[in-house]
């Protein structure tokens, strides 16, 4: 799955990039590009694309600009997750 996000945002979100992992179902994913303070990502990710994903700071310091997300479900789930994100930033 992870290949699948890789490929989807090189395709159709290029300001996001993904930091690839090897053998894990979670995958972190860069919005520095967005220029957005953690408060406004944060708000961004919940409020526009309506997904749930994990700020990095919590897990890894220096992670601003990073978050996390699960990829550990069908890939019609990630599909749409990626999907409003893009949406979200088209609008934004």
């Amino acid at each position: 799955m992870p290949t699948f996000v890789l490929e989807y945002l090189k395709a159709h979100i290029p300001q996001i990039k993904m930091i690839r992992l090897e053998a894990t179902y979670l995958v972190w994913l860069d919005f520095r590009k967005l220029g957005l303070c953690s408060t406004k990502l944060k708000n961004f990710i919940q409020n526009k694309a309506k997904l749930g994903l994990s700020d990095a700071p919590v897990f890894v310091p220096g992670g601003k600009g990073f978050q996390r997300m699960n990829v550990a479900c069908p890939r019609s789930v990630v599909k749409e997750a990626l999907m409003r994100l893009k949406e979200a930033i088209r609008k934004s």
